[in-house]
């Protein structure tokens, strides 16, 4: 739980109710009143009725600003993403901290595999035209800042830094061959980065997403199986509405070492939030560094 002294809290608070009042007739709608945390990572999620806010502190602008950028970026070519709300005059900076605002989206069912192929899939086919003046995916940049808050003799975080630098080559050399060629890509697609809406999946957190490979969105599905034990058949799936198997190609291997390095430095950095993630973030370590055979678990 978060506490609402947290000048986080009290930012998100106060950009919901600035946002719940742009329409008078929510404002004595039932549960409007209720402040729902969703999450508390590397932004803190607050959600008041049908508004949502992700608040960071005052070193997430670049982050913030490149969210806000896709999603119009995104929402103009047709592809499936969360709504901005206010979207010309985002990010806000209320108490120290940036905030963005988004509409809730909820819809039903559950999050297939091949509902999240095909996503990937049309990314892949409706970007290529609009990567000119998006952000770069860099995921390299995200390991580093992932832990860049922790000093230089943390074992754990010395690990991914030193693991950064011995992928930096190979996914440049990897991201400039993609047999699927460039587009916008997510950078982090797994079940818990869409929302069920009233249509379809919709694409949400896109603090990692950038122009790059295409075949790099294959990768989560893939570390899914190989570290969370998620069935091969949700991979096959996957693949299937994804249009392509990037498997067979050399380079796709750099890119699931290096989404396999992402995930852990999130752990890393986020570890002293909570108990269980300070054991995770060493769980996923030990796999890497050690090569001792772990299962993963998700938050």
């Amino acid at each position: 739980m978060v506490d609402p002294s947290d000048a986080r809290w009290i930012a998100g608070a106060d950009v919901l109710e600035r946002l719940v009042r742009l329409d008078a007739d929510e404002v004595d709608s039932d549960g409007v009143d209720a402040i729902e945390l969703v999450r508390d990572g590397a932004a803190l999620l607050l959600r008041r009725g049908d508004r949502l806010v992700r608040v960071r502190t005052g070193d997430g602008l670049a982050v913030a600003e490149r969210e806000v950028h896709l999603a119009a970026v995104l929402e103009d070519v047709g592809v499936p993403v969360t709504t901005l709300v206010g979207r010309a005059s985002q990010p806000w900076f209320v108490e120290g901290c940036i905030v963005t605002g988004w509409r809730w989206s909820e819809g039903s069912g559950d999050v297939a595999p091949s509902g999240l192929g095909a996503l990937a899939r049309e990314l892949r086919e409706r970007t290529p035209d609009a990567i000119v003046g998006v952000p770069v995916l860099d995921p390299i940049e995200a390991v580093l800042g992932a832990v860049t808050h922790l000093p230089a003799d943390d074992a754990e975080a010395a690990f991914v830094r030193a693991r950064a630098a011995d992928l930096a080559g190979h996914w440049a050399a990897a991201a400039a061959d993609d047999p699927l060629g460039r587009a916008i890509v997510h950078g982090d697609l797994h079940s818990g980065n869409v929302v069920p809406g009233p249509d379809g999946l919709l694409l949400t957190d896109l603090e990692l997403s950038g122009a790059g490979p295409s075949s790099y969105d294959a990768a989560p599905a893939v570390v899914a199986v190989e570290r969370y034990g998620s069935s091969p058949t949700d991979l096959d799936q996957f693949l299937a509405a994804f249009g392509f198997d990037p498997r067979a190609w050399s380079g796709f291997a750099t890119f699931v070492s290096l989404y396999e390095l992402w995930v852990t430095a999130w752990a890393v950095g986020v570890r002293h939030q909570d108990p269980t993630w300070a054991d995770e973030s060493a769980r996923r370590v030990a796999t890497l560094r050690d090569g001792e055979h772990h299962r993963w678990h998700l938050r």
